[in-house]
């Protein structure tokens, strides 16, 4: 692509618009590090634009008068927070300290399109915390909107600039690894005019209103194919189920949960009711019983009726009975849970072995 030189309009300075060259755009290896993931034409957002002026170093400039980042209008373009705060809402610190571990926590790699999240009766609830994204609980999956700024061709030019002095490197690589991957989970998410029009109706495409359904897949399908190795750990995994996520925190980060959204303790510990009541009826079920059997031996001792003899027989056996069916019963859920369990594991261990495979031939493409 041909270098542009520009005038701005903000300044009378001569500003220049900072070149990338997208030479290998098309090539079978992709520096996903070094140049935008698509196209000036394809952005959605517009209105940012990556400057240097002479004698002065590179920066972004918004053609609003705000010159704030776009969806932040409390982060000013031309100050130290943008980065951080980018990282404050894009970055998954602890998942991703989880990284390996999360394969205990049950992920689905492949991600459900939207309109398949409500074939399975899961309601879409939106979020602005990126740790919550696409966490399931029960009926409920967390989605965060797609930030306006993250569509802007300019801000990747800015985040991606090795010569941008202004960005610490470690920094940049963290930016760069979870933009990437958030926005790779929304490829997966909206591949279908069904599922566009319900990310429009749950608000997840808020800052592209008069964004088609064509244009947004030009842009979003620049992402289809990056590579595990180019994102942040956490973006590796797909869908994870909260309360497993939650388990093993409490074995991995030693926290007693990861997140919690119960309002107050009747909510929380309504959760364990069903095991504590089935634990309560067996035992019940079973001291019962007991006390049927050992009743029973003292009346047949103090009597020498033959018919309530018989009578008090028959109860003993059924309490006999009743001990045998509840331990049973008790021993049937309990293996019917090992092997569901074993089951998912397997299929778990599978699962791993397939992405890794696919991760280390991505590997051997990748320079």
């Amino acid at each position: 692509m041909a270098e542009e030189s520009p005038v701005s309009p903000v300044s009378s300075a001569t500003t220049c618009v900072a070149p990338f060259s997208r030479s290998n755009t098309g090539a079978t290896i992709r520096q996903w590090d070094a140049i935008p993931p698509f196209e000036r034409s394809d952005q959605l957002c517009k209105d940012l634009e990556y400057t240097h002026e002479p004698e002065k170093p590179t920066h972004l400039r918004s053609h609003r008068p705000d010159q704030a980042l776009p969806d932040a209008p409390r982060i000013p373009l031309d100050s130290c927070r943008v980065v951080p705060y980018c990282l404050e809402d894009l970055d998954t610190p602890g998942m991703n300290k989880l990284d390996e571990k999360l394969w205990w926590a049950g992920p689905a790699p492949y991600i459900k399109t939207l309109s398949q999240q409500l074939t399975y009766d899961r309601k879409i609830v939106v979020t602005e915390n990126p740790s919550l994204h696409l966490l399931w609980s029960d009926n409920m999956i967390y989605i965060k909107p797609i930030p306006a700024y993250l569509c802007s061709f300019a801000f990747w030019e800015y985040i991606l600039d090795p010569s941008n002095d202004g960005i610490n490197p470690e920094e940049r690589e963290r930016v760069r690894a979870t933009s990437l991957g958030f926005l790779r989970t929304y490829a997966s998410l909206i591949q279908r005019r069904s599922d566009f029009s319900i990310a429009r109706r749950y608000d997840l495409l808020c800052s592209f209103g008069h964004t088609s359904f064509e244009a947004f897949v030009k842009f979003i399908m620049s992402f289809d194919s990056v590579p595990d190795k180019a994102i942040s750990p956490r973006w590796r995994f797909g869908e994870i189920q909260l309360d497993a996520l939650n388990l093993h925190s409490l074995v991995h980060l030693r926290r007693s949960h990861f997140n919690r959204f119960e309002s107050n303790y009747a909510l929380y510990f309504s959760r364990f009711y069903p095991a504590i009541l089935f634990l309560f009826a067996v035992f019940s079920v079973m001291l019962s019983a007991m006390q049927v059997i050992v009743g029973g031996r003292q009346l047949k001792e103090e009597t020498d009726n033959p018919g309530v003899k018989r009578t008090v027989g028959l109860f003993e056996w059924f309490s006999c009975e009743a001990i045998g069916w509840s331990l049973a019963f008790g021993a049937v859920l309990f293996i019917w849970w090992i092997c569901i369990s074993s089951a998912e594991a397997f299929r778990r261990r599978g699962i791993m072995k397939r992405v890794k495979k696919k991760q280390r031939e991505e590997g051997a493409l990748q320079p």
